[in-house]
C-alpha cells in the first residue's frame, strides 16, 4: 500500500508540474496572443491610413489631369492664334512688298528740308510734280 501511495503521490506531483507547465504556456500563449493582436490592429490602422493616402492622391491626380487637359487645351489656343498671326503677318508682307508708284517713290527720296532757304533751294533744283491729266473744274 505504501508503494500505491507513493506512486500516487508521484503521479499528483507530476499532474501538478504538468499543470504547471500547460499553465505557463497558456500564460505565454495569452501574452504572445495579445502582442499579435495589438500588431494586427496596428498594421490595420496603417493599412486604413494609407488607403485614405491613396484616395487622396488619386483625388490630387484627377486635379492635376485636369489642369493637364487645361493646360493643352490653352496651349493649342495660343498655338493657333500664333498661326493666325503669321499668316495675317504674310498678308501684310505681301502688301508691303507691292512697288510704289514713281510719283509715290519721288515723295519718299524727299531730303529733310531745314528752313525756309533750304526748301527754296530744294524747290529751284528738283523737277516739280506734273499735274494729273484732267485739271477739277472749280
Amino acid at each position: 500500500m505504501a508503494y500505491s501511495i507513493i506512486v500516487l503521490g508521484f503521479i499528483s506531483l507530476l499532474s501538478a508540474g504538468v499543470n504547471y507547465w500547460q499553465y505557463h504556456q497558456q500564460q505565454d500563449t495569452t501574452k504572445q496572443l495579445a502582442v499579435v493582436s495589438k500588431t494586427s490592429n496596428d498594421r490595420l490602422e496603417v493599412i486604413g491610413l494609407l488607403q485614405n493616402n491613396i484616395q487622396q492622391q488619386a483625388v490630387h491626380v484627377q486635379a492635376l489631369n485636369h489642369t493637364q487637359v487645361d493646360l493643352s487645351n490653352r496651349l493649342a489656343d495660343r498655338e493657333q492664334l500664333l498661326r493666325d498671326l503669321k499668316n495675317e503677318y504674310k498678308d501684310y508682307q505681301a502688301w508691303s512688298n507691292v512697288k510704289l508708284p514713281v510719283i509715290t517713290q519721288r515723295l519718299r527720296k524727299r531730303p529733310a528740308i531745314n528752313g525756309a532757304a533750304a526748301y527754296q533751294q530744294y524747290l529751284s533744283n528738283h523737277q516739280p510734280l506734273q499735274p494729273a491729266t484732267k485739271q477739277p473744274h472749280h
